[in-house]
């Protein structure tokens, strides 16, 4: 079969798997297929599919215009929820479909967003299946319509409280009823086994930066009682009822973004009480848990070193027994999830840098884990030629042992040393896993222009435990850009990396770091920083995150004028650049206001830097529109070949 090099074209190409939902029998699993951009309506277009766990090909299970996401099997397994704006684009409203006769019957009729944050769980069946529980975002009054048509309608900053509430829609009737306390911002939420319970996690304001200081809590369905669990100075997530009532089991660390979590493992009373981590020396990062039956076990999913691992923990001794751990990913943005059915048996999105995703379950067995691989939904990999993808490992400030990835350009005939691009992942509580890299964004393009494509895991990664993820708190552009540049030098010195063509990227906090780059060196050729912040100071004032980096700078006094604000802002050493810098940016950003862009762009023209600046119109902090990320892909391959080929 005939090979070529991939276009951007190819990687829209690639669908987004994802939500795998075991059936509570493990007879199927309903999982999403996704287009990866943004056409004409409000999501991406996206249906359900299902496919049978022992022997059977995937099918289509609905057809809606637009999007269809977010699929729960009921309690009993008989029917499916899911979300779907098939009617009015942009509204989603709740539907289910059953399994016996196919039928899909709305349940909902509201108006206001059903928020779904990098795939969190916005809706959910109640224990006994006569209800759903969803998240639902407060809509504009009569009053303020009128007062838009009206013209009248300035902005009152921070003082328009649109409160996420939690609801009920009742199955049979169709009923939809609030059920949280007012005033209560609700981030996530699970049921208590009786199903008279809610645990949540909760904020007094509604505002993005209000969850950074959010609390685990709980309130009785009848409106009489309502309990703080647990209140500190790290953000909760992913809390999960055992099935006795007992305990709350939830994730901790410090994060920078909602969605994206991986930390140590928490349990709680569900009356309250002390909080108790489990496992407390195994150097992990858990994303995502769930109980066993008998709850006196937890199974848990995790980032392991760069790895992706599954394992089981004794909750009354804290143990923790792997289960399985393997060069892969379990696909759901970056937070990685699976889905339990009665038995124990797993589902998850799965794939490495060799295989893109595909649905996958483990059958889980006293000594481990057994896999099956059900799709098989991306026959285009075997026409495209793409760079092969391995880890590096070396010493980063304070001999502390880093990992990292690298693409290596395809061309079989190169040898020696090549142009190289580190590109630096975003949060900074993130990582580069074992993707196939060639179903998402341009990392695989460069590679195939002839640029090896370097991706560190510095301090502040997740995966190494919660000491690793909080050690760059107070530092961020400090240690962890130590342990960046020493990894280029082991690059360098492995015969990798020409000294002499080196490039940096990176979007968001890896924007960030491009822009640090360029101000504290000359070694680059050529840098593209994406979202980027250049000046702390003017982020927290503008930014809906302002808590989080006052929080990742230890608490810092951001008007401080000598504080670590300005000592780490790029524009207090923007004269000392001298590296070609590209300087992309969505519009509507609010993670990281575009003024950051335009204040890097205006400082290097001022100084005669080779830069230039492109804006992407209707964009927030993530590309999603197709001729734009069409663009973003052309031009930075454009400009790195350009600036490091010879």
């Amino acid at each position: 079969m005939t090979q070529r090099r991939i276009t951007p074209k190819d990687v829209l190409g690639f669908k987004q798997i994802s939500d795998a939902q075991i059936s509570p029998d493990g007879e199927a699993v309903a999982f999403l297929v996704s287009d990866q951009f943004i056409s004409d309506a409000k999501f991406p277009k996206s249906n359900v599919w299902i496919v049978p766990t022992c022997r059977g090909e995937p099918q289509q299970l609905t057809d809606g215009p637009r999007s269809d996401a977010m699929p729960r099997w009921s309690p009993d397994g008989q029917s499916l929820a899911f979300l779907s704006d098939r009617v009015d684009d942009g509204q989603q409203q709740i539907y289910i479909l059953s399994k016996n006769d196919g039928e899909i019957v709305q349940l909902t009729q509201i108006s206001g967003n059903i928020p779904t944050v990098r795939r969190l769980g916005s809706i959910s069946w109640s224990p006994d299946g006569r209800k759903i529980s969803f998240l639902k975002t407060d809509t504009e009054t009569k009053d303020e319509k009128e007062r838009k048509l009206q013209k009248n309608d300035v902005i009152e900053f921070e003082k328009d409280l649109k409160y996420t509430r939690l609801y009920t829609v009742d199955v049979e009737t169709k009923e939809t009823l609030c059920i949280s306390p007012d005033l209560m911002q609700i981030w996530e939420f699970c049921w208590s086994p009786s199903g008279l319970e809610v645990a949540v996690v909760a904020s007094d304001l509604p505002f993005a930066q209000s969850w950074y200081t959010c609390r685990l809590a709980k309130f009785s369905l009848d409106g009489k009682l309502t309990i703080t669990l647990h209140h500190g100075k790290r953000q909760v997530a992913g809390p999960t009822w055992s099935p006795d009532g007992r305990l709350i089991a939830f994730i901790s660390s410090n994060w920078s973004d909602r969605g994206v979590v991986g930390g140590g493992v928490f349990v709680v009373q569900s009356d309250g009480g002390k909080i108790r981590e489990l496992c407390t020396n195994y150097p992990t990062s858990t994303s995502w848990l769930r109980w066993m039956n008998d709850s006196q076990k937890l199974i848990t999913a995790a980032h392991e070193q760069g790895s992706i691992g599954l394992a089981e923990i004794d909750v009354a001794s804290g143990k923790r027994t792997s289960l399985w751990r393997g060069e892969a990913m379990f696909v759901n943005s970056s937070w990685p999830k699976f889905s339990l059915d009665n038995t124990g048996k797993i589902a998850v999105v799965r794939e490495d840098v060799d295989n893109p995703p595909d649905i996958w379950i483990a059958s889980h067995l006293s000594n481990g884990v057994k896999w099956n691989q059900l799709t098989h939904l991306h026959p285009q990999t075997d026409n495209l030629t793409v760079g092969s993808t391995e880890s590096i490992y070396w010493k980063g400030a304070d001999k502390w042992d880093i990992q990292g990835l690298l693409i290596r350009p395809p061309d079989t005939n190169l040898t020696g040393s090549v142009p190289m691009v580190t590109v630096v992942h975003g949060g900074p509580t993130a990582v580069h896993a074992y993707q196939y890299y060639a179903s998402q964004g341009w990392l695989q393009l460069l590679a195939n222009s002839g640029i090896a494509v370097f991706l560190p895991n510095p301090r502040g990664s997740t995966g190494w435990g919660l000491e690793f993820a909080e050690s760059n708190i107070g530092d961020m552009g400090g240690k962890d850009w130590e342990d960046i540049e020493r990894g280029i030098d082991y690059c360098i010195q492995n015969g990798i990396a020409d000294r002499n063509y080196l490039g940096i990227a990176g979007w968001s906090y890896g924007g960030f770091m491009t822009a640090w780059a360029v101000t504290q060196t000359d070694r680059f050729k050529a840098a593209m920083m994406g979202a980027g912040i250049s000046d702390w100071r003017s982020f927290h004032g503008k930014s809906y995150l302002c808590d989080w980096d006052a929080i990742h700078y230890g608490d810092a006094d951001p008007w401080d004028p000598d504080g670590v604000f300005h000592k780490f802002s790029p524009i207090t050493y923007v004269r000392r650049v001298k590296t070609p810098t590209l300087i992309l940016h969505g519009e509507q950003d609010l993670d990281v206001p575009v003024e950051q862009s335009y204040l890097f762009y205006r400082a290097l023209k001022d100084q005669a830097v080779e830069t230039d600046l492109v804006i992407y119109p209707r964009e927030t902090h993530s590309i999603v529109e197709r001729n734009h990320i069409i663009d973003v892909s052309n031009r930075i391959t454009e400009w790195f070949t350009t600036h490091l080929k010879h």
